[in-house]
């Protein structure tokens, strides 16, 4: 369905080419298409702002401020992912998760590889398969350079982060053993790649475990190790995975807890 609303909005503005009053009815009228849940209709309208900006650049940064779903829907969708933020339980972890995923480091399996990977610098599936890695910094061993999927295309920016400490891994074998991991997966769609994870870590991880989760195990982990500056852990993981300043996006990871 995304991808169609997509094309049609595509062609309705390179046939059409409507007036930014004429855009905004029509990007409104697609958003509620079939009947959609309130979170999907924001979803939508994201989607559609983020194809105006990088394809349409006739329309300017003011217009595409105005894309936007009401503000009453924002808040009720905010509003019920916090009751459904707040309903989870917690996900506990110990050392023998931590210590058979570091095992697996050496495994014969690429997907096993690329699993103690992500756990170990925290990175979503899509970066772990093709994140762009830059210069390794000389000063500190565990940190990585990359550029992040979650930012804005038009950003040419290499983001940092930092390896778990106590993983055995610096950035120089970090960097090696991704790209030989990856050329490992060649040919393996992210779609096929994330099923194929999943299977695999709740068959000879845990059953309850999937390959988002060991990012938020990344965050927790170090949180519970690394925390010198004493954060909350909203913040601790809002800032070692790269969230935008301000946002309470760490509070979506922040429902593991890790146990020695």
């Amino acid at each position: 369905m995304s991808k169609k609303l997509i094309t049609n909005l595509h062609k309705f503005i390179t046939e059409e080419k409507p007036n930014e009053k004429e855009l905004l009815e029509r990007i409104k009228e697609l958003a509620s298409t079939n009947d959609p849940a309130d979170r999907t209709i924001t979803t939508r309208f994201s989607m559609f702002k983020k194809h105006v900006r990088e394809i349409h650049p006739q329309y300017n940064d003011d217009f595409l401020k105005t894309i936007a779903p009401p503000r009453e829907l924002t808040l009720k969708v905010i509003g019920d992912n916090q009751v459904k933020r707040n309903a989870k339980k917690l996900v506990e972890f110990d050392k023998g998760i931590v210590d058979k995923l570091i095992s697996w480091r050496a495994d014969a399996s690429p997907f096993k590889r690329m699993a103690f990977l992500q756990f170990v610098s925290g990175r979503r599936v899509n970066e772990m398969l093709d994140g762009v890695i830059g210069g390794l910094p000389r000063k500190n061993e565990r940190s990585v350079k990359m550029k992040l999927s979650k930012k804005n295309k038009d950003d040419d920016k290499f983001y940092t982060f930092e390896l778990i400490k106590d993983a055995g891994i610096n950035n120089k074998e970090f960097r090696k053993e991704i790209m030989s991991t990856r050329k490992a997966l060649t040919g393996v769609e992210i779609g096929a790649f994330t099923q194929r994870m999943n299977k695999l870590l709740k068959r000879d991880l845990r059953n309850d475990l999937s390959s988002h989760d060991l990012r938020s195990m990344y965050g927790v982990y170090r949180f519970n190790k690394e925390n010198d500056e004493k954060l909350n852990i909203t913040g601790y993981i809002g800032k070692i995975l790269n969230h935008a300043e301000g946002s309470d996006s760490g509070i979506a990871y922040s429902n593991f807890t890790y146990t020695d």
